[in-house]
């Protein structure tokens, strides 16, 4: 039975790193489908900034199948080290995706992308006043 658990344990690692694994591959897909903003490289950049949220979503019933026994297998704090590692590699599949987005420039990070929100102060004029020229709104 000991070595059951153990073997549950290892399977648990192996589905925590999956996402961290497959980046490789989602790389060299995200490469291949160009900077441009085409329907096939914004379908690709969609799911996998998709991919992130629909694991995390599914965190507890991922890793359910490999509770110990003496445990409630959809509680959070079951296997919590193999969790924390499945959040982390998700959230550097997100980062991937997000960095494909500022490339392609769907992000806006550039000071031109917010000018609409940039406010101006009054302009202050030159005026002639008694005592010479003076500063005024």
């Amino acid at each position: 039975s000991s070595s059951y658990e153990q073997l549950k344990e290892k399977r648990a690692w192996d589905v925590a790193i999956a996402p961290a694994k497959s980046l490789p591959m989602q790389a060299f897909m995200l490469y291949m489908s160009g900077g441009g903003v085409q329907i096939f490289s914004m379908g690709i950049v969609f799911m996998l900034l998709l991919s992130p949220f629909k694991n995390l979503a599914s965190i507890n019933s991922a890793f359910a199948p490999f509770a110990p026994a003496k445990t409630d297998p959809k509680a959070l704090t079951t296997l919590p080290l193999q969790k924390v590692a499945y959040l982390a590699c998700n959230v550097l599949t997100l980062a991937l995706g997000l960095w494909k987005c500022r490339s392609m420039g769907l992000l806006p990070t550039g000071t031109g992308d917010w000018l609409a929100f940039e406010t101006r102060g009054q302009v202050r004029r030159l005026a002639l006043s008694e005592n010479g020229y003076d500063w005024s709104c």
